[in-house]
């Protein structure tokens, strides 16, 4: 019984810190002067800005100097993030104005219509599994993967090599040391074997990856977010 009073009292004390941070964020506004015909451009903005600088899910970034180079009052910052807030997107952190967090439902959204998915004669690919990553060198994300000791007939999306590099140098931000380290390495290398087409020097760096990945801390959650996830 102790047990779910508390957890009431907590409820209501959240509930409480949500409402005077509301009141806090929204009293005195200024008058919002930025085009409504283009705030949907600001939000993709805003939530590109937030996937680029997220050291991992969850963890608050302070975009008061972004609010600031462009000029926008706390008005028009509140405005542009509404949206990204109202669909989960990104969550508002902390009790001071402008600290939002990258949601796992807002890195999908930048992963699938934001970040550079290779040109469409783009010989290398990579295919993402249960197993890990693989190399593909056909001219097709859905093609068989090179042979690496994993199932290329399970589960299998494709990615761009741009993608997991992205995901890999994010994720190293919040790594240990010697993770870090070998997360960057690793997504020089597979930038390079991308730019040249050497699919098998790829495909060693993917198994690097994999190795990474089954020993590395709980740091790497963008990474692992490009695998696919068990119903």
């Amino acid at each position: 019984m102790e047990i779910v009073v508390f957890a009431l009292c907590a409820a209501a004390a959240y509930g409480l810190f949500l409402k005077l941070r509301t009141v806090h964020h929204t009293r005195k506004l200024p008058e919002p002067s930025i085009s409504m015909g283009r705030l949907d451009i600001y939000q993709k903005q805003a939530l590109q800005e937030i996937c680029r600088t997220s050291r991992s899910l969850g963890v608050p970034v302070r975009l008061g100097p972004y609010f600031e180079e462009r000029n926008w009052n706390r008005a028009e910052a509140l405005l542009v993030l509404a949206e990204p807030v109202k669909h989960k997107l990104v969550r508002i952190e902390g009790w001071r104005f402008g600290s939002y967090a990258l949601t796992r439902k807002g890195w999908r959204e930048y992963r699938k219509h934001f970040m550079w998915t290779g040109s469409i004669d783009e010989s290398m690919h990579i295919t993402a599994s249960a197993g890990g990553f693989a190399a593909v060198n056909v001219n097709s994300p859905h093609g068989v993967a090179q042979s690496s000791g994993r199932d290329s007939s399970a589960d299998l999306s494709g990615i761009s090599y741009h993608q997991l590099a992205t995901a890999l140098r994010a994720d190293s931000e919040s790594a240990q040391p010697e993770e870090a380290v070998r997360a960057r390495e690793y997504a020089e290398d597979l930038t390079d074997a991308a730019g040249a087409q050497d699919t098998d020097r790829a495909d060693r760096v993917l198994a690097r990856v994999n190795a990474l990945l089954a020993t590395a801390s709980s740091a790497f959650a963008l990474t692992r977010d490009l695998l696919p996830h068990g119903d």
